[in-house]
């Protein structure tokens, strides 16, 4: 509903209350005057109805606004918000869904190596965050879930990079907060690079022909729905090794 509507509805209620109010004390001075008349009658019905009609367009008034034009001007904030959001993800983004991954090797802080190309054939989830980052810190304990839950997939590799992190920064994060998840340094955006310009968390998931199949920026628990689905999908259709 747009803003113009929802005026001019509240211009009629507003139009049949002054209506109504006006019936009711027309309704209630007559019927006073002619009380021992036969048209006493008359003017009681209409003050019963003007009484009724004051409340139950009052009640239309505050259905329409709650039910009906909040939900819809929620919606259209939420549009105007959600394309913003689509707008910079692109302004910021070096790779889009639909493209090759860019290949890339790095080493773990446990001293073991991934390569994206050894990974080919199975199903992968990068995640970039930054200790200092607030929506990474509220996204990495969903993500050590999702690590916990399909960790012994060995279709599944999942790997969270610390973007201008060292070693040991990273280490020391993943002890203090319990993550026993994959993890590696990006100290000078080297891989970083190849994916986004810029703005954290990021979150891809690589086909096993090494598509990106989802790509988000940011902390929205939406997404996180998305990604576990789209996770579920992808290793489901994998035979089992």
């Amino acid at each position: 509903m747009s803003g113009e509507t929802y005026n001019f509805i509240l211009m009629v209620i507003f139009i049949g209350v002054m209506i109504a109010i006006g019936v009711l004390v027309f309704s209630l001075g007559f019927m006073i005057l002619r009380w021992n008349t036969a048209k006493r009658r008359g003017h009681v019905i209409r003050l019963l109805i003007s009484m009724a009609a004051v409340p139950c367009l009052l009640g239309t008034q505050q259905a329409v606004q709650w039910w009906i034009f909040m939900p819809s001007l929620a919606k259209q904030q939420m549009k105007v918000i959600n394309e913003a959001r689509a707008e910079r993800f692109a302004e910021t983004s070096v790779v889009q869904v639909g493209d090759t991954a860019p290949e890339f090797s790095m080493m773990l802080t446990n001293g073991e190596e991934f390569s994206l190309s050894t990974a080919r054939g199975d199903v992968v989830l990068i995640n970039f965050y930054s200790n200092w980052c607030g929506p990474c810190r509220r996204e990495l304990p969903h993500m050590q879930q999702i690590w916990e839950a399909r960790k012994n997939n060995p279709r599944f590799h999942m790997l969270v990079i610390g973007r201008e992190e060292t070693t040991k920064t990273v280490q020391d994060f993943c002890e203090e907060y319990g993550f026993t998840f994959p993890a590696a340094a990006d100290p000078d955006r080297g891989v970083y690079s190849l994916f986004a310009k810029e703005s954290i968390p990021r979150t891809l998931v690589i086909s096993p022909e090494g598509i990106i199949l989802f790509y988000t920026a940011g902390f929205y628990e939406a997404d996180l729905q998305r990604l576990e689905v789209m996770l579920d999908q992808q290793l489901a259709n994998l035979p089992a090794l």
